[in-house]
């Protein structure tokens, strides 16, 4: 397994950055030849800096061993203090060689930089993150700025502008846990919601493997479909252009018209009319039926709810319940209109 491989960013491990430091210190420590070893490809864009140099020769053999990558003998993290050796005479130097290919070894480079020494600019550090999002595009945001130490936002500019297009031919993207997820999350979610009405009986495992989501995923498609909601949860879809915010937050919106063609709800007793529904065997020994009384019972609002949820749900998930309401109210005005149709 390569060394790419075994950078999975675990859980209770969220930047991955101490797991690879145990993967180096548990190779031994060997003496190799100064004069053996390459000096360049490093994230340092501006080279060594001599000040830092002089201050590590002070310190004679007292610092901890270089690391090196065995097969091209390149030095991984180290340069400055190969400098400070040769500014003191010596020949040999206290290293552990590892072997991994070019592009892990550039990353950890990076994350030796970000936790120790002398810190990389930001200019240096931005420009890791370019070159680890061309060499691993399947490693999401979040996963590349904990690597080099800078924002996922900053990251995501990155990745825009990357013309590597391996993320596109793999669909997926590596996460900080090690997860591998798909890109087209809401495309599969929405394949498995169709699997799911075809045939009601499939196996989460079965409907998991025949879309390339996981059976946690599934379960969760699973159960939106059955409360009659988008399977597709509002931050997975495309995000649609915001809209400017009505000058008082707690302004209403006036009720939107009805359709041309469409006739205007009626009020209604609802705990008498679900009472009535629930009595008629013609709903309860259905399948149709019973999913109906079902949506009927846990989506019937009153002016109440809604005024207790618009004002209790947090703030920072308003536009995604906003989009699930949307969905919904879609979904039930198809239905009116498809059972009024029925009706005529």
């Amino acid at each position: 397994m390569s060394l790419a491989e075994q950078m999975t960013y675990p859980a209770g491990d969220p930047d991955g950055i101490a797991s690879s430091a145990l993967w180096i210190e548990s190779h031994p420590v060997t003496r190799v030849r100064i004069d053996s070893l390459l000096l360049d490809d490093s994230p340092r864009l501006s080279g060594q800096d001599q000040a830092h140099v002089r201050v590590l020769a002070e310190a004679g053999d007292r610092l901890p061993p270089i690391t090196v990558h065995r097969p091209t003998l390149r030095v991984i993290d180290g340069v400055h203090r190969v400098r400070a050796a040769q500014a003191n005479g010596c020949r040999e130097i206290p290293a552990r060689l590892l072997d991994c290919d070019r592009a892990a070894a550039f990353v950890l480079a990076v994350q030796a930089n970000v936790t120790h020494g002398l810190p990389l600019s930001r200019t240096d550090r931005t420009a890791a993150a370019a070159r680890i999002v061309a060499a691993f595009p399947q490693w999401s945001d979040r996963a590349v700025a904990a690597a080099v130490g800078i924002s996922d936002k900053t990251v995501s500019r990155l990745r825009t502008r990357a013309a590597t297009g391996r993320a596109a031919q793999t669909g997926t993207r590596l996460g900080r846990d090690g997860r591998v997820r798909p890109l087209d999350s809401g495309r599969r979610r929405r394949r498995a919601a169709a699997l799911l009405l075809e045939a009601p009986d499939a196996g989460l495992r079965e409907v998991a493997r025949a879309t390339g989501l996981s059976p946690a995923t599934v379960r969760d498609v699973r159960r939106r479909v059955d409360r009659g909601e988008d399977p597709v949860p509002g931050r997975y879809r495309d995000a649609r252009p915001a809209s400017p915010a009505p000058a008082d937050p707690d302004r209403r919106r006036p009720p939107a018209a009805p359709a041309r063609g469409e006739r205007e709800a009626a009020p209604v007793d609802r705990h008498k009319l679900l009472a009535k529904l629930n009595e008629d065997p013609s709903l309860r020994l259905n399948e149709a039926g019973r999913r109906a009384l079902r949506w009927l019972h846990h989506y019937s609002v009153t002016g109440q709810d809604i005024e207790t949820l618009a004002h209790g749900l947090p703030c920072h998930w308003a536009p995604e319940v906003a989009d699930l309401a949307r969905s919904c109210a879609a979904a039930w005005s198809e239905l009116a209109g498809r059972l009024q149709e029925r009706a005529q």
